[in-house]
Parts: structure tokens; sequence; C-alpha cells
């Protein structure tokens, strides 16, 4: 299978590192990945600014090429340059230093170089790991590796699988969630730093509020209880129960 792995740590993250490693060992694994940390990007792509790339050779084994754009460029500009003549089979975004679950997804570089896999209309994986405390990427590389065709045969059109990996030692996850995306809130604040011509320069610090959907049993819920979580999210995820309400509605011109 021929797979572009991507991230939005960088292409010299640990977690990027050990899944190419592994994946490597079964399948013809290239990574394409971000030249510097691109955490928070989304699923914004480099229309007007542009972007540069850098041969990396071989890193443990792996095919390395750094683009100095988003995660999103970086399966873009895979696709459609890099690999253009090769069939790509799948696109794998991980692994992450952090989750990407909840609504955090929505600002996850991870997720959106996953989702941009799936734009395309290849089978797309995003794959993140708690790292507060324990850490284990060689055993999250090993899930996705064991497990690979189970969940791409679920990555369907318009649809990202999103993995999440408690920080928990192996022996105490619990099992594997099906779990729907949580609502997760914050209670975001912003602080100033003042720059080198003493302009203040804003940033956004904040906590996570008490999941909203614990009683659901979404993937936040599930992960601080010790499972590991798959979700599926659909790409285009029109509202057609608003859409039917919204035929009745009346609009002046």
């Amino acid at each position: 299978m021929k797979i572009l792995i991507s991230n939005d740590d960088g292409y010299f993250a640990p977690g990027i590192i050990a899944l190419a490693k592994r994946l490597s060992k079964e399948h013809d694994a290239v990574v394409v990945a971000p030249m510097s940390e691109r955490s928070g990007t989304s699923h914004s792509v480099s229309f007007f600014s542009g972007i540069t790339y850098e041969d990396k050779g071989y890193v443990e084994g792996v095919r390395t090429y750094a683009v100095s754009g988003s995660p999103a460029d970086c399966v873009l500009f895979g696709v459609k340059y890099l690999l253009k003549d090769s069939k790509i089979d799948a696109v794998i975004s991980g692994i992450n230093t952090c989750l990407n679950a909840g609504s955090d997804i929505i600002y996850s570089g991870t997720f959106g170089a996953a989702q941009e896999g799936t734009f395309h209309r290849i089978p797309s994986l995003a794959v993140s790991l708690r790292t507060h405390g324990v850490s284990d990427y060689e055993f999250t590389a090993d899930f996705v590796a064991r497990n690979l065709t189970t969940l791409l045969s679920y990555a369907k059109e318009n649809v990202t699988i999103n993995l999440n990996v408690p920080c928990v030692k192996k022996e105490d996850i619990k099992g594997v969630k099906i779990a729907p995306v949580a609502y997760q809130p914050y209670d975001e604040k912003y602080y100033s730093k003042p720059d080198e011509n003493g302009s203040d320069v804003f940033y956004v610090d904040g906590h996570a509020y008490k999941h909203e959907d614990e009683v659901k049993g979404g993937d936040c819920y599930q992960l601080d209880r010790g499972f590991i979580t798959v979700t599926p999210v659909q790409m285009l995820s029109t509202d057609h129960e608003t859409v039917r309400e919204l035929k009745n509605a009346e609009f002046e011109l």
C-alpha cells in the first residue's frame, strides 16, 4: 500500500517518525510534513503565499519531504506534485503530540491534513496520542499498523477517521470505543507580552471545562476513562433538517 504520512508537529517529531518507521515495514510509506511546528492551522492552504520544500532523503529509512506550508498544504502538494505519478492508497496524519478530540478537531492541523486526503477521495486517518505523562508512540504506531485495513475500510467518501489514544500504559487501556465528537468548551483568556519594539503581542490560553457530553459518551469522555476512540467525521456536514425548514422561509430581495 502506498501511504502518504503527514502531521502538524513537523517532519522531525517523534510521533510521525514512529508511525512512518512502523508502517514502512509492510507498506510503501512516504512522509510529506511541515518544516516546522504548525499546530492549530486547521485545514488552511497557502493559496496566495506560495510554499517551498526540501528533500530530506531517508529519515529512519523512510523517504521524507519537508514543506514550508500547512499540514493540508503538505498533503495537497504530495498528492498533486511530489507523488503525482503514484497511486496513493491512504493518507495518515500523526501521530500527533496531544489529543485531537471533541471540538478541538476544528482547529487541528493534524485532522486538517487527513481531511485534505478525504477531499481527494483517498481513505484518510488522523492519529493522536495524549502525551501528558506516559506516552508510547510505538504502541500507537503498532495499533495503527495492526488495524489499518479495518480503520481505512470505514474511511469512505466524505468520511475521515479520527483515532485518539489515551495517556495510559498499554496494559491499562480498557479497549476501543466508537464515539461521537464531543463538544469541548474552553475558558479562553488573552494575555500580552511586549515585542522587541515595545508593542503588545496577544496570546490565547485556557483550560477545558468539564465535558458537556458525559451522558452521551463522546470521545473526550471515553478517553478520560482509558479507552481508545474511533470517530468517523463527515467532511461536508450540511444540516439537512434545517435545509428542509429553510425551504419554508421567506427572504426579502
